[in-house]
């Protein structure tokens, strides 16, 4: 497979973009409900300040997205010097993000990513520090797993899936979960533009992640094609996010089993539109950045750059600690590599 250097480039960049943009636009309202998000904000149709005191973002600023780009980053780097995913390199770049921000004194980070952290500090080994990890902080940063294997085999892809989440996630729930995110960013990277097609990819990701390792105790599979349903039975986006939010399971955790199907749910309703996916996902409420991270890896993908508005890219600039298009030119390099 020898892709056009130019739409391959696009589809990387509108995955990078996509995820910071989605994260730092659902920060604000990380954890709010339908109700208080009506209330504080009625609609919200562009980035917002960050929460008062308080909130797990306190500290963060308008356009400053969280650790769920900021490890996807850290991810994409690792691919970019092991030439593909070694899940020893993914752990000692993870304990060096830390360790570089402070981590362990913020509230930045979910308790699975938290508890790898100090276990990989202390002398555990990558290879056993993840298996409590059933959150979803593997499935938030996995794009750059799917845009690197978007011409490979399934059996590679879950593979790369299961040793990029080794550290923090090794669990079958984690795994089946963030294969259904990859496998979706897959679909779109190489070039399909069927939005049932790249739902069909997600529900195979989600079963063969739970297949190779031992299938959870529940069927993240079944939980999207139930989150889909209501978005092609829902007249309307408010009524569709209505429902959406009562299918969260639990609102205001980080559940694997809630923030991947309402993702792929939300990028099902816009129909690959990348600012209507992008709004429904911070309006929804709940685990907001981290479901608008997942939706933003694969609207953007879906979508290029092209497609993203330009004033939300200046905004991602202005605030973004990487080069984001340099980050996407390198990565490039190593998949035609």
């Amino acid at each position: 497979m020898n892709p056009d250097r130019n739409a391959l480039k696009d589809k990387i960049l509108g995955a990078f973009y996509g995820v910071a943009i989605g994260d730092a636009m659902g920060m604000p309202t990380t954890f709010l409900s339908r109700e208080e998000i009506r209330g504080k904000f009625g609609v919200v149709k562009d980035f917002l300040e960050a929460p008062m005191e308080g909130s797990v973002h306190s500290d963060l600023v308008r356009g400053e997205y969280t650790d769920d780009t900021e490890l996807t980053f850290m991810l994409a780097d690792s691919i970019i010097s092991s030439r593909g995913i070694d899940p020893e390199d993914v752990a000692k770049r993870l304990v060096k993000w830390a360790d570089d921000n402070d981590i362990l004194n913020t509230t930045l980070i979910g308790p699975s990513t938290r508890s790898a952290i100090k276990d990989l500090k202390s002398g555990i080994s990558y290879r056993v520090t993840g298996m409590n990890g059933t959150t979803n902080g593997c499935a938030m940063k996995i794009s750059p797993v799917g845009i690197i294997d978007a011409f490979s085999g399934d059996e590679k892809t879950v593979n790369d899936v299961i040793n990029a989440c080794m550290c923090t996630h090794h669990t079958a729930l984690a795994v089946s979960g963030a294969s259904a995110i990859c496998f979706a960013v897959r679909s779109a990277v190489s070039g399909e533009n069927n939005i049932d097609t790249i739902y069909r990819a997600s529900l195979r990701g989600a079963d063969l992640g739970a297949k190779v390792m031992g299938n959870p105790h529940l069927s993240i599979s079944q939980r999207i094609r139930e989150a889909v349903d209501i978005a092609k039975s829902s007249p309307d986006s408010d009524s569709f996010l209505d429902e959406l939010y009562k299918f969260i399971s639990k609102p205001q955790w980080a559940l694997t089993e809630d923030a991947v199907p309402a993702a792929i749910s939300i990028f099902v309703k816009s129909r690959g539109n990348f600012r209507d996916a992008i709004l429904l996902a911070c309006n929804l409420g709940a685990d907001s950045d981290t479901i608008g991270a997942m939706t933003g890896g694969i609207a953007g993908s879906y979508s290029g750059i092209k497609d993203i508005p330009k004033d939300w890219i200046k905004t991602i600039d202005s605030s973004s600690k990487r080069d984001i298009r340099e980050l996407g030119g390198k990565f490039l390099d190593v998949i035609r590599s």
